[in-house]
């Protein structure tokens, strides 16, 4: 029927004489598709090549932390298993920086900060592996910092 949005097949009668919209044949649809995939595809591959330009002028190029994760609070464990997590979602968003909140162990048991060790730890892995870029202290040391700038 006429404006109720359903799609009619090519060459049905229409109830009481209405005339409906040319419905299109399923190769028309998927050259239509074909066209947008190749549309994606090349715009995929210019933010590839503008994502390995800013990879190559050093972290200086890329933008603040666009995402963080705050680690107070957790064990070890915890922190390592979030710390990957998180910097596997942000990769796959398309994000570029990130920080990573570990704290300065202030409110450690024995005053020893546990997760800058473990998170540095996991970032170095993740360097070596090519999962992220580089990664550095906010505050340059990590003694006066509690948190981390991952680029990916």
């Amino acid at each position: 029927m006429a404006g109720t949005g359903i799609h009619r097949i090519r060459g049905e009668e229409y109830p009481f004489g209405e005339m409906g919209h040319k419905s299109a044949t399923f190769s028309e649809l998927f050259d239509d598709a074909s066209v947008d995939e190749a549309a994606v595809q090349r715009e995929l591959a210019r933010e590839g090549v503008a994502m390995e330009k800013l990879r190559e002028a050093g972290t200086q190029s890329y933008p603040p932390p666009q995402d963080t994760l705050d680690l107070h609070g957790c064990t070890a464990q915890e922190a390592e298993v979030k710390a990957l997590r998180f910097v596997e979602g942000a990769r796959r968003r398309g994000i570029l920086t990130v920080r990573i909140i570990t704290g300065k162990g202030l409110h450690s048991p024995g005053g020893k900060a546990v997760l800058p060790d473990t998170i540095e730890q996991v970032l170095g892995l993740l360097k070596k592996e090519g999962g992220i870029t580089s990664f550095q202290w906010d505050k340059k040391v990590k003694s006066k910092s509690g948190s981390l700038l991952v680029y990916l």
